[in-house]
């Protein structure tokens, strides 16, 4: 079943990325029948609701719920509900972007999600009397996406009030992302990590695992003022949001502290592939957390929220490249992705190569246009030509995708 589930969330990746590849395609040559910002919307959504949080729901259930437990009607129903308005948004959005379809699946979306958080994190209660440190980053997951959500909900009115999209509009929506991309999807990838941990006897140090998880936490809301000052650039904003910075930062190093002494252990513990892929979703954990550092600097802080280039491959870093490969490292961790198949392999390493290549031109173009030196030659055809290595990767996963014969964690 678990497999059937993340099978779906694959096939929405793909989906999501077709659609990535088409919004790039759209600045080569002209698509008359394409509303851009609504194809963008529904990239977005499914992208983020129908891969991340489908992959997500189906893994925290296999990696933290006995089978019984995680086979219940109820999450089979939730499911296949929560994936009945994923579909929804992907047909109403490129058609009709935010309007009253596409806002009833969100609606819906967001509600079945409250479901399954209550309905979890009570089974998670029932079932973890001795409560591992993966359980409190699960629960700390989940309240960040219920946070999240309050952005959504404090949508309509903003609309109502300020029909001209103006600062506060903005706000909401920000206050959303960052919740989702900060705290959601950090904080469930990190659960399965730890839960990683604790299937292969590795022991991290209880008090600086307690540590990186307040520091992380307190960086988190405190880091909301950046994306503020995007709509209000205030300097005491930059101040509040230094601080969370330099919270976040000190997180960082003390999560480096934690796995220094199970380097050894984690080496020998876990497969080559499983290795790679985690070791790419923390390289742009740090990566993230020191560019969000750099912002600090008032100069820099006014690139990073003024180049849309930047603005699209840091979401692209915290999406790709921490929670998807941190997804795809428990899927073969876990042999939900058989990575004994050729065909898989290749398809891991195309997908890898996409996001690499598409990161390095979004940015390197950011850079030109902060040094004023134009555009990269050819820099569209080339941006849609390395993106086309992911969908095209993603067809080949997808296409190998068979249920294994084993999924045991161990």
């Amino acid at each position: 079943m678990i497999s059937k589930w993340l099978k779906i969330a694959f096939g929405n990746f793909l989906l999501a990325a077709l659609l990535g590849v088409l919004l790039r395609y759209a600045f080569v040559e002209e698509i008359p029948w394409m509303k851009f910002r609504h194809v963008m919307h529904g990239h977005s959504h499914v992208a983020m609701l129908g891969w991340l949080y489908l992959a997500f729901y189906a893994l925290l259930i296999h990696a933290f719920l006995p089978k019984e437990a995680g086979e219940r009607p109820f999450y089979k129903n939730v499911f296949w509900l929560t994936q009945f308005s994923v579909l929804g948004m992907l047909i109403s959005f490129p058609i009709s972007g935010y309007g009253l379809v596409s806002i009833f699946f969100s609606t819906l979306h967001v509600l079945f999600s409250y479901l399954f958080v209550v309905r979890f994190i009570k089974d998670l209660d029932q079932h973890h009397i001795d409560r591992p440190i993966s359980v409190r980053w699960a629960k700390g997951a989940l309240v960040m996406m219920v946070i999240s959500s309050l952005g959504l909900w404090g949508l309509a009115p903003v609309m109502i009030l300020d029909p001209a999209k103006g600062t506060a509009y903005y706000m909401v929506i920000q206050f959303y992302l960052h919740f989702q991309f900060n705290g959601w999807f950090i904080f469930a990838a990190l659960a399965l990590f730890f839960r990683m941990l604790e299937r292969k006897r590795i022991q991290p140090d209880p008090r600086l695992e307690k540590r990186f998880f307040i520091l992380l936490i307190a960086s988190c809301l405190i880091t909301y003022a950046l994306a503020l000052t995007w709509a209000n650039p205030k300097d005491y904003l930059f101040y509040i949001n230094g601080s969370g910075v330099l919270i976040q930062v000190a997180a960082l190093l003390f999560f480096w502290r934690l796995l220094q002494p199970h380097w050894g252990a984690l080496k020998a513990e876990f497969p080559l592939w499983v290795k790679w892929l985690l070791l790419i979703a923390f390289l742009c954990f740090s990566v993230k957390i020191l560019v969000q550092a750099a912002v600090v600097i008032p100069f820099i802080a006014q690139a990073a929220y003024t180049i849309r280039n930047y603005v699209i491959g840091f979401f692209h870093l915290m999406l790709l490249g921490i929670a998807t490969h941190m997804i795809l490292g428990f899927a073969v961790w876990t042999r939900l992705l058989p990575v004994s198949s050729l065909i898989v392999r290749l398809g891991l390493i195309l997908f890898m190569a996409g996001f690499a290549l598409s990161e390095a031109v979004l940015f390197l173009q950011g850079s030109m246009f902060w040094a004023a030196m134009g555009f990269l030659p050819g820099y569209y055809l080339l941006l849609t030509l390395v993106s086309a290595l992911m969908p095209l990767g993603l067809v080949l996963i997808v296409g190998s995708f068979v249920t294994p014969r084993s999924q045991s964690l161990d």
